[in-house]
């Protein structure tokens, strides 16, 4: 339109394209998410599909063994049992809508997180080491979100040792000069071929992996406005660092 300032388009066009990128963000946001929910949640009911079919051969064989059989229905339970702890702790993230603070000890976390994660029969045998300096302050930090940090970082680590002579998982935790609480999970794996590309959506190593959980854990990090990288480390193997802030007064 003829006298119309020349900005008045651009300035319509830069509102439509803001609400495309955020609309684009959004579908980016449920996407991440719900393959988020599929992949912890698919394990378990594998497990149990494999142990139900176990009981079944177990009882229809010419001499049915009722104590293998029992022994496999224990392993669904156990399976159920996980996958409702999943649910639990997805259904607490998306409640909360906004994270809810409040002052924990790094170690109550870890030690949930590492025992969570050791219901998977394929990581129960894997050695965990606690390394952490004494009188270490509490940190205020959402317990839920943090929880899955330290979840995704373990079961990762346990992951990358499973090939490994002698396996071995280590947490690390200590107050730095920048007044930072700064967690370390090392494992003796192979290591990474590129520390930051890693944290890119659906990008994974793992035959069945979605690629979807390092992701979420930077956002984790980064919305305690803290820091979630990775190195490898001198000795061998894979190091993720998890940097977050202290108050003034701890």
């Amino acid at each position: 339109m003829e006298g119309q300032p020349m900005g008045f388009r651009r300035g319509r066009d830069c509102t439509h394209d803001r609400a495309v990128r955020i609309e684009r963000s959004r579908f980016a946001t449920v996407v991440e998410m719900s393959a988020s929910i599929v992949h912890q949640i698919n394990q378990p009911l594998m497990s149990m599909l494999a142990n139900a079919q176990a009981a079944k051969r177990w009882l229809a064989s010419e001499s049915p063994n009722v104590m293998e059989a029992i022994a496999s229905m224990d392993r669904i339970t156990r399976d159920v049992r996980a996958a409702g702890e999943t649910v639990e702790r997805i259904r607490a993230l998306f409640k909360q809508g906004s994270m809810v603070r409040k002052k924990v000890r790094v170690l109550d976390m870890m030690s949930e997180a590492s025992r969570l994660v050791l219901q998977d029969p394929n990581k129960c045998d894997i050695p965990i080491a606690y390394h952490l300096d004494e009188n270490l302050p509490m940190v205020n930090v959402d317990p839920v979100a943090i929880r899955e940090v330290f979840i995704n970082l373990t079961s990762n680590a346990m992951e990358a040792v499973e090939h490994t002579r002698f396996p071995q998982v280590k947490f690390w935790a200590c107050v730095t000069e920048q007044n930072e609480m700064l967690i370390q999970v090392i494992d003796n794996g192979p290591g990474i071929r590129d520390t930051e590309a890693i944290f890119d959506a659906f990008v994974t190593t793992k035959k069945n992996g979605l690629g979807i959980g390092l992701t979420v854990a930077r956002s984790i990090a980064e919305a305690h406005d803290g820091h979630l990288w990775a190195e490898n480390h001198p000795s061998g193997g894979a190091m993720f660092c998890l940097a977050l802030p202290l108050s003034s007064g701890q």
